[in-house]
């Protein structure tokens, strides 16, 4: 990842926080969804630079002001055109120009959407699996860890017009580790790819 756009959201006194993050994350999950469709374009990852999540104080918990968009080369930011995208936006998001990582870097970041499904789905699935009754899977279910509180956005789905959270899970890494991203520009449960963090 040697390139990026910061975006910064504008503080409104009228306007909370989380209904521009809404707005935002929406137009750039279809922007992210297009570049894919049109260009087959999917390295581009995002991180949340002010981002803090504490499992023992899962109040302090939050994303921040700030989101960074990454993409291994600044042709991939222009077609992209976040500027575009969020036309709309322009008195809420601050947009900086595409600009090279270079050495601001400290280290590597994992952002995650983070999924956690409910206990009897998860039962009902590992029953099925295993061959086992639905009361036996609930048992070895329930000695799951807990769900995360981690900070998230409230979205609602552009086909179904259904509400759901994007949650989102953040981790810094020691090595740095290239790979695609999903049209949220995170990876999912199971992958590990990374994005520069400073």
């Amino acid at each position: 990842m040697k390139y990026y756009q910061e975006l910064t959201l504008v503080p409104d006194p009228d306007i909370s926080p989380y209904f521009i993050w809404q707005k935002l994350y929406t137009q750039l999950h279809i922007a992210l969804a297009d570049i894919k469709n049109k260009h087959g374009i999917d390295s581009i990852g995002v991180s949340f630079p002010d981002y803090h999540y504490d499992d023992k104080k899962e109040k302090s918990s939050k994303l921040g002001h700030k989101l960074r968009v990454f993409a291994p080369s600044q042709a991939d930011l222009e077609k992209l055109d976040l500027k575009n995208w969020l036309s709309r936006l322009t008195d809420y998001v601050h947009i900086k120009s595409i600009a090279e990582v270079g050495n601001k870097a400290t280290g590597h970041a994992v952002v995650k959407r983070y999924r956690f499904k409910p206990a009897e789905t998860q039962a009902q699935t590992l029953a099925k699996k295993l061959g086992v009754s639905y009361e036996d899977a609930m048992v070895t279910v329930k000695k799951r860890k807990p769900e995360l509180k981690v900070p998230f956005i409230n979205m609602k789905s552009e086909t179904t017009g259904v509400p759901y959270r994007l949650s989102i899970l953040q981790k810094l890494v020691d090595s740095p580790l290239e790979g695609t991203f999903n049209t949220y520009g995170l990876n999912t449960m199971t992958t590990e790819v990374t994005v520069p963090h400073w």
